[in-house]
């Protein structure tokens, strides 16, 4: 009995071992057929192509990701596909300069075996070896053009030399070269053949259905295109668009970028704002009848004197998008609404930020976006709200700081009036901070307890800004206080940076996507004025009273100081900031008293207007401890370590199994 026992555990282990060495594919390996999971010149049978996500990470398509994430076990599985019969190395940066790489390079030698060593350091070096080697290769194999490795890693390895994995930005780093390394440490990452690149993605989204099949969903095809002159260094474009007439309600479910002509590097943001009102009202049909004729014209600068009134009356957003970002999905069991009253045409408002950071002349630049509804019903409605930070006069950002926090209620008071008793659940969070921001926290307290963050993202960049899903849909209930916080880094700036919607402005605002639809579209506050003056030295501002009641414009306030005769801005951009007790004024702007501004959809301010908050009395949250992996500990005793597949190193794993069989 126990030869027999014996026996069928060697044979397991071989079939394993043949495997993990072979491109022979599992029946559970069924393609994906999603257009970014496609390579150029690797057949599909010779890949898994069975995860969730995947994506190209170069231009060419030749460096191929796919991915899956095991929540429970807190393990992440790559599938990395590279069109080269050299080595290939993956990995990760917190933030663009690339200082600090924690990687993975592997290859398949000329005996069929795949070696992977864990590494870090700079990236402008090749990395060094890990102690701990924390990445274990399931899979390593060649085809005639392609090399390709199957590995996986804990989340979180408590090892100080490896980047902990969460849902937050990530900034990824690929190379690869046209031959093998001679030996395991002779691998050169910086070497004049080899290729390397990068790019930015959330590894640990949910996944989504991708994209909606044309049996299930409609295409909405918008466009814009406009010519930029040499002395504009930005614009803001908006104009009215119109949604096809229906006889029935539709659900929105997602949406694609079509970037064109200049897009990718002057195309800023895009926010699509729903054009609602009160059916009731006597202005009502005029109004319609308004936005019919706008949707005939071009368009108008934004928050210009030639921006008709009415566009302020498009303020409930239906689609952010910031660069860096592709498309994003509504869950299955969400949709929102396009169709106001059935019957009736829809109307939104397209909102374009461009920059033209070199100052060329005739710049055009077109784009396009695709938009997905269907008349299948989705069984919840959503909205979206924005939270966060006004943009108005009081945020101040002093120059020369590296590390200087601003903060943003929505307190209980507006979410009473906005949102039902029950509460709303909150499936998606957008971060949005200009170039400035390194750090943004949505912060969620209940009572006199502060719960776990609704969204964290440490190594924000603004030149990627994608929602990200949650792994857990978070309910907000009426009597909960929302604080955003955001960090930002100017010491490369030589000028003060004020709050506004330009690319040398600043924001510090989440947009969160939640269900059941209701009116509240911006939750959000700035520093009370009695408290901006005192820590200013401003003795009076101009209509100082009017600061505490919301406006219907998105246009921030430019406010004049009357004894000095002088712009806000100018007064506080000349003040000497050598002088300043900065660490007071962050305390002040930050953790003072701030006024809320509460919106409804239409432009409608809610009731509670003229509400002063501030950070509620509340314990903090504490993060629980790391779990240390199953590979902490496991040192590496030298530097050219590499983890490789062979019949061998199976049997010595299953090695004291045998010997337990054996001795029963």
């Amino acid at each position: 009995m126990w030869l027999s026992k014996v026996l069928l555990l060697l044979l397991a282990t071989w079939r394993t071992t043949v495997a993990a060495s072979t491109g022979n594919k599992t029946s559970s390996e069924e393609p994906q057929g999603h257009e970014d999971s496609k390579m150029v010149g690797m057949k599909e049978e010779d890949v898994y192509l069975s995860h969730p996500h995947a994506a190209a990470l170069d231009p060419e398509g030749r460096f191929h990701l796919s991915w899956a994430v095991d929540s429970e076990g807190k393990e992440i599985t790559l599938e990395i596909a590279v069109e080269t019969l050299g080595w290939v190395a993956f990995g990760f940066s917190p933030n663009e300069a690339v200082k600090d790489v924690d990687l993975l390079t592997g290859w398949v030698d000329q005996g069929g075996v795949g070696h992977v060593q864990d590494r870090h350091g700079p990236g402008d070096e090749t990395p060094r070896v890990d102690e701990q080697q924390d990445w274990r290769l399931a899979r390593a194999s060649e085809n005639g053009t392609h090399t390709l490795l199957v590995v996986s890693r804990d989340l979180s390895t408590c090892d100080d030399q490896d980047l902990p994995l969460l849902n937050t930005t990530k900034r990824l780093i690929y190379a690869y070269g046209s031959s093998d390394p001679a030996n395991a440490t002779a691998l050169d990452y910086v070497g004049a053949e080899a290729v390397r690149g990068s790019r930015y993605l959330l590894l640990l989204q949910p996944p989504t259905p991708f994209p909606p099949s044309p049996e299930d969903a409609r295409t909405w095809s918008l466009s814009q295109s406009l010519s930029l002159a040499k002395d504009q260094r930005e614009v803001h474009w908006c104009n009215i668009v119109r949604f096809p007439h229906l006889e029935s309600q539709v659900h929105y479910v997602g949406f694609d970028i079509k970037h064109g002509e200049n897009s990718r590097m002057h195309l800023h943001h895009l926010t699509i704002w729903e054009c609602t009102g009160d059916p009731n009202s006597a202005a009502y049909r005029q109004g319609r009848e308004r936005l019919m004729h706008y949707a005939s014209q071009q368009g108008h600068e934004c928050y210009s004197s030639s921006m008709p009134l009415d566009y302020n009356s498009c303020n409930s957003p239906v689609i952010v998008w910031s660069t860096g970002g592709e498309g994003e999905r509504e869950p299955a069991h969400v949709g929102r609404p396009l169709v106001p009253e059935v019957g009736e045409y829809a109307f939104f408002l397209v909102e374009a930020h461009y920059d033209n950071a070199p100052m060329a002349d005739s710049m055009s630049v077109e784009w396009g976006i695709d938009v997905y509804y269907t008349d299948q019903l989705r069984e919840f409605e959503s909205a979206s709200m924005f939270v966060g930070n006004t943009v108005n006069f009081a945020l101040v950002v002093p120059p020369a700081r590296d590390h200087w926090t601003t903060t943003g209620h929505c307190p209980a008071g507006c979410l009473l009036d906005g949102i039902p008793e029950t509460g709303i659940k909150v499936y998606q969070v957008l971060l949005k901070a200009h170039e400035l921001g390194r750090g943004i926290r949505v912060r969620h307290f209940r009572d006199d307890q502060e719960l776990p963050p609704l969204a964290l993202d440490d190594f924000y960049d603004s030149n990627f800004q994608q929602a990200v899903r949650l792994e857990e849909e978070r309910t907000i209930l009426p009597s909960d206080h929302i604080t955003a916080e955001c960090t930002y880094d100017s010491s490369g700036r030589s000028n003060t940076t004020f709050s506004g919607y330009g690319a040398f402005d600043e924001v510090c605002q989440a947009v969160l996507s939640y269900y059941p639809r209701h009116t509240l579209v911006e939750c959000t506050s700035s520093t009370y004025h009695s408290i901006l003056k005192e820590v200013l030295g401003i003795k009076q501002l101009q209509n100082e009273q009017n600061l505490l009641v919301t406006s219907q414009a998105r246009e921030p306030l430019n406010l004049l100081l009357p004894q000095r005769n002088t712009d806000f801005r100018a007064f506080v951009s000349g003040l000497a900031w050598s002088e300043v007790d900065l660490e007071n004024l962050q305390e002040r702007l930050s953790r003072g008293t701030h006024v809320a501004r509460c919106m409804r959809r239409g432009g409608v301010p809610a009731q509670a207007i003229k509400l002063k908050t501030s950070y509620p009395d509340a314990a903090p949250y504490a993060p629980p401890e790391l779990e240390c992996p199953r590979m902490l500990g496991q040192k590496v005793q030298h530097a050219g370590a590499s983890s490789s597949v062979s019949a061998f190193s199976c049997l010595l794993l299953t090695g004291p199994v045998l010997l337990a069989v054996l001795w029963q």
